[in-house]
């Protein structure tokens, strides 16, 4: 019985360990901007290459500038301008062929509406 149960725990233990190191993307800090573009946002998730390749990320058909792999958990971009009060997929793509999508994870605000605005980026004067 004890022979079972370390084979038991040695199992999950590969098993956890396999999942760990798979490449994911989770989400992005802020999901929301304006529609001119030009703001900082970083894409999060985990394994990524940093050091070891390049990428790409599209907000539906436009891409991000100033794209860098700052870490394993972190992408940093510049957005692309966008439509007004849209929601955006935001596509990354490594050189080695491996893509990856949030869905709508990217909105764009009417910069001209600031009280829509401000309420989007937590202050709500």
């Amino acid at each position: 019985m004890r022979k079972l149960l370390w084979s038991a725990a040695l199992v999950m233990c590969v098993a956890t360990q396999a999942c760990s190191n798979e490449t994911a993307v989770l989400s992005v800090d802020p999901p929301q901007g304006t529609y001119s573009g030009g703001e900082d946002v970083v894409i999060k998730g985990r394994n990524f290459p940093a050091g070891r390749g390049g990428v790409s990320v599209m907000f539906g058909r436009r891409p991000a500038t100033n794209v860098i792999i700052d870490s394993q958990s972190a992408i940093r971009v510049t957005t692309p301008a966008g439509d007004r009060n849209t929601a955006a997929d935001i596509v990354i793509m490594f050189d080695d062929g491996r893509a990856y999508q949030l869905k709508e994870a990217f909105r764009y605000l009417d910069a001209t509406d600031n009280s829509k605005v401000m309420k989007h980026f937590g202050n709500k004067k």
